[in-house]
């Protein structure tokens, strides 16, 4: 795509509100997940659910910080260490790969990917 036409669709989106920008990231993925397979949808479904509990987290952060901290920032850390453990495993699937390894992720694999995303700052 060219400088002039990413210029256009960014003028496009600036023009839509917060709303209607929402309404087409929703289209977007009903569209992505209507085209799943049977074992996407479930490993889709598995991602949704799955969370860290809220305790651990808050007790951590309160440790870290010296004081409270209020519910909305125990999420927006929960979701933080949601996508980091999945960047943790898709590195760790990486490394399988390019080792020719197959099965199950190995605490090497994980250990691998751990040094690699500290190595990318």
């Amino acid at each position: 795509m060219s400088q002039s036409n990413d210029m256009d669709n960014l003028s496009i989106q600036e023009d839509k509100s917060p709303l209607d920008l929402q309404q087409e990231d929703r289209e977007k993925m009903q569209v992505l997940v209507s085209n799943f397979s049977e074992e996407q949808l479930n490993r889709y479904e598995m991602y949704r659910r799955a969370s860290f509990s809220k305790a651990p987290i808050k007790r951590l952060i309160q440790s870290i910080a010296g004081s409270s901290v209020s519910q909305n920032v125990v999420i927006a850390i929960s979701g933080v260490a949601k996508v980091f453990a999945g960047e943790v495993v898709e590195g760790a699937l990486d490394v399988m790969e390019e080792l020719g390894e197959t099965g199950p992720v190995k605490p090497k694999h994980l250990r691998e990917s751990v040094r690699r995303l500290r190595s990318k700052k």
